[in-house]
């Protein structure tokens, strides 16, 4: 498995694409903005999905030009889908398969009513949900305190050696986040 991380829009909103080396296959997690440069970072790849993690506006910016240049079905929990209908909705427990990859959602609340996680051993696409160092945002509309605290007990309970992606800033672990008090 690869990942490319694109930072795209006024927002440095991390764009990930997850590759299956074997098939070529991939997915585009949270195309925020600057279009052109996901397509350039996708040249070569099948991407079969396209996974918003959270219907905020920096992470779905540059949808349409992605979609019109694979192809490939939105994906996105109906909660959060206010501002366009997926193509497929997502919900806790759905999996994501591309090539031999296969990405479990996690409906993890508090950022947005419908802001998901996505899991596979070892990894963590965190959406708004973790930070490094921090969770997100909560005075927005959708937004929920307790909901967050409950979404970030969740996610400390994946295995320390877990990577988290997270939507802007930096990687980090699980073990660090846990170590930082960021999960509680």
């Amino acid at each position: 498995m690869q990942i490319k991380t694109v930072k795209v829009g006024s927002l440095q909103t991390n764009c990930y694409i997850v590759i299956d080396d074997k098939s070529r296959e991939a997915i585009v997690i949270d195309p925020g903005d600057e279009a052109q440069k996901i397509v350039a970072a996708i040249k070569g790849l099948k991407v079969k999905y396209i996974v918003i993690t959270h219907g905020h506006p920096d992470h779905f910016g540059a949808i349409d030009q992605v979609k019109k240049t694979t192809g490939a079905a939105i994906l996105m929990n109906p909660a959060d889908a206010w501002f366009f209908k997926p193509d497929q909705e997502i919900a806790e427990g759905d999996q994501i398969k591309f090539g031999d990859i296969v990405l479990e959602v996690l409906q993890t609340p508090g950022h947005s009513e419908g802001g998901v996680c996505l899991y596979t051993p070892g990894y963590l696409f965190a959406g708004d949900t973790l930070f490094s160092t921090a969770h997100g945002r909560v005075d927005l509309p959708g937004g929920s305190m307790k909901k967050m605290l409950n979404s970030l007990k969740r996610l400390g309970a994946l295995p320390p050696n877990t990577q988290v992606f997270p939507g802007h800033d930096e990687s980090t672990t699980i073990a660090l986040e846990k170590e930082r008090g960021t999960l509680g």
